[in-house]
């Protein structure tokens, strides 16, 4: 059984690999919203599904039944496209939006690569996200590992952090590591999102998005996530007024963070550790709810 579908064949001349996972490397929805900006916004076509059936253990990750007067109509297996964009930026790009796998990462990594070959895939980048413990205040960090060694200058000059981590990896390593034995050159950009902030951060996408745009050159508009990113600020920092004993937790975490930038990143987030942090739960509105609601 073919584990690619390809629903189109599109003519393609190096494109850019973008790659996102939408489960535990996804967190603050970094990586399925950044996947969703660029798929809209360079008006991508769906021209291939990866099947899910081998890959996923199903009481994780439910399938979707649609029901219909007693009948099944349908049965949804977690769902990993791929698009196309030409035209709409300097160079083609191909991007995967999937859910990470639960097995197999070895032959879903070389399925997901066979793709890469077909279309003589220049480089391929991956986006992640992660809580740190860093507070909203500051500009959001974004940081990188690279699977060969010419591709590190260029980071650094973009003012991306090197990734300093121990411990448990997500498929985007898996993959990167993949890519290197197979001679593809390959960055994981991840997005760190304030690990009190559990929900979907449009600020931090923004700005891995614009550190994306600058390593490929290119100019992809995200006017849309600055502008929602401005709006998420202002409603945390309103809820920072209604309690005081916010406003002394992330004054801490502010202290703290303006150590840990003297310090490697490992040892910023040790540090960090020792802080007590607020999970919000609060519900945050969306750009134009107030207008909804007086209309």
């Amino acid at each position: 059984m073919e584990e690619i579908i390809y629903h189109e064949k599109p003519l393609l001349h190096k494109p850019c690999l973008i790659i996102g996972f939408e489960g535990w490397p996804n967190a603050a929805e970094v990586s399925s919203t950044a996947l969703q900006h660029l798929i809209k916004t360079t008006e991508a076509k769906k021209f291939a599904t990866l099947r899910s059936e081998h890959f996923y253990q199903t009481s994780l990750a439910r399938p979707v039944g649609i029901i219909k007067e007693g009948r099944l109509v349908e049965l949804r297996f977690g769902e990993n496209h791929f698009y196309y964009s030409k035209e709409l930026s300097p160079v083609d790009l191909i991007f995967f939006q999937g859910i990470e796998p639960h097995l197999r990462w070895d032959v879903f990594a070389e399925v997901l690569l066979s793709v890469a070959d077909k279309y003589e895939v220049s480089r391929l980048f991956t986006i992640g996200g992660t809580y740190d413990y860093i507070p909203h205040t500051y500009p959001p960090r974004v940081s990188a590992l690279f699977n060969h060694e010419s591709l590190k200058e260029d980071i650094v000059e973009r003012g991306i952090s090197l990734t300093e981590y121990t411990g448990p990896i997500s498929i985007h390593t898996f993959i990167l590591e993949a890519a290197r034995k197979r001679g593809l050159k390959g960055v994981s950009l991840w997005g760190h999102a304030p690990q009190y902030l559990q929900a979907r951060n449009v600020k931090v996408v923004h700005a891995v998005l614009k550190k994306l745009n600058d390593l490929l050159e290119m100019d992809i508009d995200l006017s849309d996530l600055r502008q929602a990113g401005e709006y998420f600020d202002q409603q945390i920092n309103q809820l920072m007024e209604q309690d005081p004993k916010l406003q002394e937790v992330i004054g801490k975490l502010e202290d703290v963070y303006k150590e840990s930038e003297k310090l490697p990143l490992s040892s910023g987030e040790e540090r960090a550790k020792e802080e007590k942090v607020v999970y919000l739960q609060a519900f945050f509105k969306k750009p134009g709810d107030e207008e909804k609601k007086g209309g």
